[in-house]
C-alpha cells in the first residue's frame, strides 16, 4: 500500500466478475445511471481563422436540446483529418490564450482567475496538428457544471436525474455528431480523450456510442479504468463524500462492500473493444490506482487484436502532459489504420502521408 516513501508492496488482486451480455445495463444500473436521450444536434460554424504557422481554428456553436456547447476545433493543413476530441476543465480560453476566446461565465472555485492558456499543456495543439491530427475541445460546464445543484438543474432541463459522468459521456456523443455535421474532420476517426474525471466519461461514452472510433483514458481512477474492487486508491465512500453528483446514487449503496457489485470497470473497458483503446497512468498517482488499471486490462486484453490496445505509466503524479500526448499520438498514428491493412507506401507517419497527399 502507499506510505510516505512510496508503495512497499502491490495490493493482492481479487476476482473480477465474469463478462456478460448484460454488462452495459448493469453498469448503468449500479454505477453511472442512465444517459439522457440522444436528441437532435444542430451545429453552426461561426468562424474559421488561422492558427499557428499553418493550421486553422474553427469556432462551432453546438445546440443539443437546452445545452449549448462552444466547440473549438483545431485543424492541420490539408484535407479533413482524424480528430481527438474531449472536454476541458476551465474553458477554451484555458487551452488557447487567444484574447478573442471568451472565458466561461461560471467556473469551479479552483479555476477562477486562471491566466489564459494556463492549461495549454493538457492540449498541446501544436504537437497534435504537427502530427496530422485535428483536435476539438469544449468546456465541461457547457454540458454539465461540476457542482451538485447546477448538475441537478441541468438534468431537469434534459428531463431526468443524471450524474455528471453520464452527462459528460452524453456530451461526447453530441459533439461527435456535431463534428460529423460540420465536415471539418474525419468524424469516422474521432477518438474520445479525457483526463481524470473526463477520462471516466470518455470510457462510458465509447462504451455506449459505437461511432466513437477509439478512446484515451488518462489517470482515470475509480469509475474509470480502475475496478472499484481494487484495494488501493479512492473508494466509493470517498468519491461520494467529495463528488456526490458524479455517479448514480445506486453506487453509494456499495460503499464499503465493493465486492458486492455485480459488475466492475473492466466491463466498461471491454465494451470499447475491438476499437483502439489507450490507458495512461502515473507512478505516483496511487489515488487513481495504476496497478488496478493494469490488473483490469490484463483480464480483458484478449478482446483486442494485436496493436489495438496500449498503455504507459510515466513518472510523476496526477496530470496529463506533452509526454503523455506523444505516446497517444504514436499509438493512434498506427492503431486507427493498422499497419497490416496498409499498402507499403502508407507505412509512414500520418503527418508525412498528409503532406505528400497535399503536394
Amino acid at each position: 500500500m502507499s506510505i510516505a516513501g512510496g508503495r512497499k508492496s502491490t495490493p493482492k488482486p481479487v476476482a473480477l466478475p465474469k463478462l456478460g451480455p448484460g454488462d452495459r445495463a448493469a453498469l448503468a444500473r449500479e454505477v453511472y445511471g442512465p444517459l439522457p436521450p440522444a436528441g437532435a444536434v444542430c451545429s453552426t460554424i461561426v468562424r474559421i481563422g488561422v492558427f499557428g504557422a499553418a493550421g486553422r481554428r474553427a469556432s462551432v456553436a453546438v445546440a443539443a436540446g437546452p445545452v449549448r456547447i462552444d466547440l473549438a476545433v483545431y485543424l492541420p493543413p490539408g484535407p479533413p483529418a482524424p480528430v481527438f476530441f474531449g472536454p476541458n476543465f476551465a474553458g477554451n480560453s484555458s487551452i488557447d490564450p487567444d484574447p478573442s476566446i471568451p472565458p466561461p461565465d461560471w467556473l469551479r472555485p479552483e479555476h477562477r482567475g486562471l491566466a489564459r492558456g494556463a492549461h495549454a499543456e493538457r492540449w498541446p495543439l501544436d504537437a497534435i496538428l504537427a502530427r496530422g491530427f485535428a483536435a476539438a475541445t469544449w468546456y465541461d460546464g457547457d454540458v454539465c457544471p461540476d457542482e451538485p445543484r447546477l448538475c441537478a438543474a441541468r438534468g431537469r432541463e434534459l428531463g431526468g436525474a443524471f450524474g455528471a459522468i453520464a452527462l459528460w459521456a452524453w456530451g461526447f456523443s453530441r459533439v461527435r455528431a456535431a463534428l460529423a455535421q460540420t465536415g471539418l474532420v474525419q468524424s469516422g476517426r474521432a477518438v474520445a480523450v479525457g483526463h481524470s474525471r473526463h477520462a471516466k466519461a470518455a470510457i462510458w461514452a465509447a462504451a455506449n456510442d459505437p461511432a466513437i472510433a477509439g478512446a484515451i483514458a488518462n489517470n482515470s481512477g475509480a469509475g474509470g479504468t480502475r475496478p472499484f474492487r481494487w484495494p488501493e486508491g479512492e473508494t466509493i465512500a470517498q468519491l461520494f463524500d467529495r463528488f456526490p453528483h458524479w455517479f448514480d446514487p445506486a453506487l453509494a449503496r456499495f460503499a464499503g462492500r465493493e465486492r458486492a457489485l455485480g459488475t466492475d470497470q473492466h466491463a466498461a473497458l471491454a465494451l470499447v473493444a475491438p476499437r483502439p483503446l489507450y490507458l495512461a497512468s502515473a507512478a505516483d498517482d496511487l489515488w487513481a490506482g495504476p496497478d488496478g488499471e493494469a490488473w483490469a486490462l490484463r483480464a480483458i486484453r484478449h478482446l483486442w487484436p494485436d496493436g489495438a490496445v496500449g498503455r504507459h505509466v510515466r513518472a510523476g503524479g496526477h496530470g496529463i502532459t506533452r509526454a503523455d500526448w506523444a505516446k497517444f499520438l504514436d499509438f493512434f498514428d498506427r492503431a486507427l489504420v493498422p499497419d497490416a491493412l496498409r499498402p507499403n507506401e502508407l507505412r509512414t507517419p500520418l503527418a508525412t502521408r498528409r503532406r505528400a497527399k497535399a503536394d
